[in-house]
């Protein structure tokens, strides 16, 4: 049976656009999406909707959900928080394990998340990414997501992930370009993942510099 995964980063942040925005904001580990980014879910929603996908699975850091969540409202389907797709948990860039919102919480934001989806993978903090472990959680996820009952799915998640990701489907493809809200189809086709559309063109804005984190 051909089965079709996407592979989406999440769109531009709050604190990549407004340089300010931690000195007020009351989670500064865990930023939005800014306006910009919120368009770019809705382009990639709108692109979306002629390529059959059933349900998304999104990283529980917000910019993730928000751009879940915009994309779920254009396409009326659920959205699963899934922790394996998270952000690599380095040290350098979190001081303890992220706080994340709980998903009855961010169900009242968006209201197709499911509530009672109970993630497959949970990663331990800290990660050592120079050590392998992001690959091998990425590894993991993407097995366990493969078990579940689906035939096209996108999966939204960091610059990190959705890398780790593609690896763990097509370990010879060439890294990808994972600009915010990058979009990567893949296909399985004679038992091997094939990589199809890959990039931003169905974006109406795209950053100018490509960042991380």
């Amino acid at each position: 049976m051909e089965r079709t995964i996407w592979l989406l980063r999440h769109g531009m942040r709050q604190d990549f656009e407004q340089a300010d925005w931690f000195d007020t904001a009351v989670r500064p580990h865990d930023p939005p999406l800014s306006a910009n980014g919120r368009q770019q879910a809705r382009d990639t929603g709108w692109f979306l909707k002629a390529h059959g996908i059933e349900r998304i699975y999104c990283s529980p850091f917000l910019r993730t959900v928000d751009t879940a969540g915009i994309i779920a409202a254009e396409l009326d389907v659920p959205v699963f928080v899934e922790h394996g797709l998270c952000e690599v948990l380095k040290e350098g860039w979190f001081s303890g394990p992220p706080d994340y919102l709980a998903s009855r919480t961010l169900q009242r934001r968006y209201a197709h998340i499911d509530p009672r989806y109970e993630p497959l993978i949970m990663p331990c903090y800290p990660e050592d990414e120079d050590a392998g472990e992001l690959d091998e959680r990425c590894r993991c996820v993407t097995e366990s997501l493969l078990g579940e009952t689906w035939q096209t799915t996108l999966l939204v998640g960091h610059g990190a992930s959705v890398g780790g990701i593609a690896k763990a489907l097509a370990p010879g493809v060439e890294p990808l370009q994972v600009a915010m809200c990058g979009l990567h189809q893949f296909v399985l086709r004679d038992g091997a993942w094939q990589l199809g559309y890959s990039g931003t063109g169905h974006l109406s804005i795209t950053e100018t510099i490509e960042r991380f984190h």
